[in-house]
């Protein structure tokens, strides 16, 4: 009689998540998950020029797009979280602008 093997199951340990944050990352690499996703359906980026942008290798590139399939309703979450953020900030034109003309309003009134 033979005997019933278990498969093995191999984890593949490309993506962590810090303590203090939210976002998950390429290991050792700070490159998140959440912006890896933006490349996932633009045909102007190819997995080769995203590895050498970012110096990463294929392997990590498609584990993050994996991850992101696995947790789509978290990361996208993330990213309307972040896009919300970022369209509070002042636009820094405007704002270093802003600081030239005052700068230049007291000079002329010293």
């Amino acid at each position: 009689m033979t005997a019933l093997r278990e498969n093995t199951i191999i984890p593949i340990n490309y993506i962590e998540r810090k303590p203090d944050s939210s976002f998950y990352r390429v290991v050792g690499k700070g490159v998140t998950v959440e912006f890896l996703v933006g490349f996932i359906d633009d045909p102007n980026w190819t997995v080769e020029q995203i590895c050498e942008g970012w110096g990463l290798t294929p392997a990590e590139v498609h584990a993050a797009w994996s991850f992101y399939y696995d947790h789509k309703a978290e990361i996208d979450e993330n990213r309307r979280r972040s896009r919300e953020f970022y369209e509070t900030l002042p636009d820094i034109r405007e704002h270093l602008e802003r600081k030239r003309r005052e700068r230049e309003a007291k000079n002329s009134g010293e």
